[in-house]
């Protein structure tokens, strides 16, 4: 007999407090959830809600969660979707016993819950309990111009500090935290990918300070992950993936870079410096598909616009997968879960033309020149640092031109 999908949801939300190292062992906090939150949306486009995902680890939903719920929870542990997670998952067989032993069994539980929970909250409020007392220090200084990998050096002071324990997350990802010794002052890091990244210095979940890192690439710079928890992805440095009008990773390049193309995957194609354009004023165009070599259920591309302070994006699904759709205009973002998103399903294997105009923090999506979204944000993000292309398996760039305030074309490639 089949296991339910409760059972299922509780070896995944165990998997993901392990992976993203929730609580420092000692259970999750709300910090967790919002950075769980925010990672799926940067993951997959999908938004779950904070309400959502409480009650997901309080085990207190009435009715099975939404398809796409389950499939964005599948993809923070790098499954494909939730039927992936349940085929490459086993669960203990279940076994058969008596009445008494049941509750034998429950009143033992119950005694273990309730210890267990007094020390939880007693560990809990020791090592959620941060106390700064002095300044905080935390500085960064790349060991390169551009181009990666890149060392950076993190020179912090926690003196100041009482924490359990401190950490530095190099990105926005929690699986790039690592252990600190709070009495020293260095710690190096290598960035595997350029772009415009935000180092936070923790003490246990508590952000201290950021600091921004950017990385300047050395032109396009591709890079290849089967999972986003691969710190070292495959590149294509030296490599020619541009002529004849575009930007194309062949499959015969694949082959050299010995990908195994039976596996999922995908591609991250990013150019990274400082474009002189403002994220509250500029006219971003492209023409992109998705190559046919792909071989999944829901293929998709999306463009990453990175700003100083958070980024915009646009994310196109193939028909029938709109679900899985999405933008994030300034601080608004729209999931095709809870929005009607049609119109971003599309043939992602034939060219899409994407535009993206703001003008003073009006926002307007057009696709083929057909207006599709407007949007009227609020928050000043800065100036753009970096545009990153994300593909299902590979993908081909035709053109690409981005023009400032006045008009004035700030950056340009036909890959002629």
């Amino acid at each position: 007999m089949p296991f339910s999908d409760q059972a299922y949801l509780a070896l995944c939300r165990k998997q993901i407090e392990k992976k993203l190292a929730f609580g420092n062992g000692n259970g999750y906090t709300q910090r967790d959830l919002e950075t769980l939150s925010q990672h799926i949306e940067e993951r997959t486009g999908v938004v779950l809600s904070l309400s959502t995902l409480k009650r997901l680890w309080k085990d207190d939903f009435k009715q099975r969660p939404q398809p796409a719920t389950l499939n964005a929870l599948a993809a923070v542990l790098d499954y494909r979707d939730w039927q992936d997670f349940r085929q490459q998952n086993t669960l203990p067989a279940q076994r058969s016993v008596s009445k008494k032993t049941l509750l034998q069994i429950g009143g033992l539980l119950l005694l273990l819950a309730v210890a267990s929970l007094l020390i939880m909250h007693l560990m809990n409020r020791s090592a959620r309990d941060v106390k700064i007392r002095g300044p905080v220090r935390f500085t960064a200084q790349k060991t390169v111009v551009s181009g990666t990998p890149a060392t950076v050096i993190f020179n912090y002071d926690v003196s100041g500090v009482s924490a359990d324990s401190f950490f530095i997350q190099q990105s926005w990802n929690p699986s790039h935290r690592v252990l600190i010794d709070p009495k020293g002052n260095i710690y190096s890091g290598i960035y595997y990918e350029s772009g415009y990244h935000r180092a936070r210095l923790m003490a246990n979940d508590t952000v201290l300070a950021m600091q921004p890192i950017h990385i300047l690439s050395e032109g396009w710079e591709p890079r290849l992950y089967y999972n986003y928890r691969d710190r070292e992805p495959i590149h294509f440095k030296k490599e020619n993936f541009t002529g004849h009008g575009r930007l194309h990773i062949s499959k015969e390049l694949l082959i050299k870079k010995n990908v195994d193309l039976s596996r999922a995957f995908e591609t991250r194609i990013t150019n990274s410096r400082v474009f002189g354009s403002s994220s509250d004023h500029f006219d971003l165009v492209s023409r992109i598909k998705v190559d046919s070599l792909t071989d999944t259920a829901c293929p998709f591309m999306q463009i990453n616009i990175v700003t100083e302070k958070n980024f915009f994006w646009i994310k196109l699904q193939n028909r029938g997968c709109e679900t899985n759709a999405g933008y994030k205009l300034g601080e608004i973002i729209r999931s095709g879960t809870n929005n009607d998103l049609s119109h971003l399903g599309v043939d992602v294997f034939q060219w899409q033309e994407i535009r993206v105009q703001v003008k003073n923090k009006e926002a307007e999506i057009t696709l083929n020149g057909q207006p599709l979204v407007t949007e009227t944000f609020r928050e000043d993000f800065g100036d753009i640092m970096a545009i990153t292309y994300i593909f299902s398996g590979t993908g081909s760039i035709d053109h690409v031109r981005l023009t400032g305030k006045n008009g004035e074309v700030t950056f340009e490639d036909n890959f002629n």
